[in-house]
């Protein structure tokens, strides 16, 4: 009887240890990402829609459902894709400029996403916009 109880006790024991394995791998791979096991993911359904950029340039730009994105006011640099990897939003530029083009991927830190509000981060560089209202 004694043996069963112990034996019990040490399959417990490994089972803990397994899980315990198992959340550690989970905290190291967000972290290799480049998360912390803290932040929240980006809700990608208040990305969806027209921004307006609040900085003198004016630099608008609309995510839409499907994963395309456009530049609404910029004649050489056009947005084409966008996606969330973590907190990351990372948009698919075409620039258009000076006779020649190329496309490249941006990647901005999302700091600030409400219903209303948005502010990306690029190293030292902050850009806010307003979320452009429908009016019914």
């Amino acid at each position: 009887m004694t043996r069963t109880i112990l034996g019990l006790l040490l399959m417990g024991l490994i089972s803990l240890g397994a899980c315990k394995e198992n959340k550690n791998t989970e905290e190291k791979k967000l972290k290799k990402e480049g998360l912390e096991k803290s932040e929240t993911l980006v809700n990608k359904q208040l990305l969806v829609g027209s921004w307006l950029d609040t900085s003198e340039s004016q630099l608008h730009f609309s995510m839409l459902q499907d994963g395309t994105a456009r530049s609404d006011n910029m004649a050489t640099l056009l947005y084409q894709k966008w996606r969330v990897e973590g907190s990351k939003l990372i948009l698919t530029v075409k620039s258009i400029g000076n006779g020649s083009s190329s496309i490249d991927e941006e990647s901005y830190e999302i700091k600030t996403l409400t219903e209303e509000k948005l502010v990306l981060q690029n190293g030292d560089y902050s850009m806010g916009y307003t979320k452009k209202m429908i009016k019914e």
